[in-house]
């Protein structure tokens, strides 16, 4: 009985770290471009990179829309993110990492709506399909990126 105990406690000391960001609530600060924002959390902010679109980067055409709709999505709203490749599954998993650079990398949410579908329908960011598969080109209508 003490083994099976001691072994339990080492299966949750490795998962444990794995799970610490699968699902992130908080509010919507910080909008970087038109697929990077910031979630405000109580004691810190975490970068969240929406998982299977693309958005112009600043000061390509495009941009500073990309960035206004973006706002209008999260900002001072509570947002909730999943984290690829973590319960309880995004449309990216296993085609995306779940981290970029110093972001997390997830699909997200906001007033009952896909923050990523919804940027892909108003034409301000584009389907990378090599991350989520042609899903959101495929609920939206909307257009594809060109690096696929």
């Amino acid at each position: 009985m003490a083994l099976l105990f001691r072994t339990s406690l080492v299966i949750v000391a490795v998962l444990l770290p794995n799970l610490a960001f699968a699902e992130i609530v908080g509010d919507g600060r910080n909008v970087i471009d038109g697929d990077t924002f910031e979630i405000a959390l109580p004691s810190h902010s975490v970068k969240i990179r929406i998982c299977g679109i693309d958005a112009p980067e600043s000061g390509e055409p495009g941009s500073r829309e990309a960035w206004a709709q973006l706002s209008k999505l999260v900002y001072q709203k509570t947002v909730r993110c999943i984290q690829v490749n973590h319960p309880p599954g995004t449309v990216c998993d296993g085609r995306s990492k779940s981290k970029n650079r110093d972001r997390i990398v997830a699909q997200c949410f906001a007033d009952g709506l896909d923050i990523g579908a919804e940027m892909v329908r108003s034409g301000h960011a584009c389907d990378w399909r090599k991350f989520d598969g042609g899903y959101y080109q495929r609920i939206t209508g909307g257009k594809v990126c060109q690096r696929n």
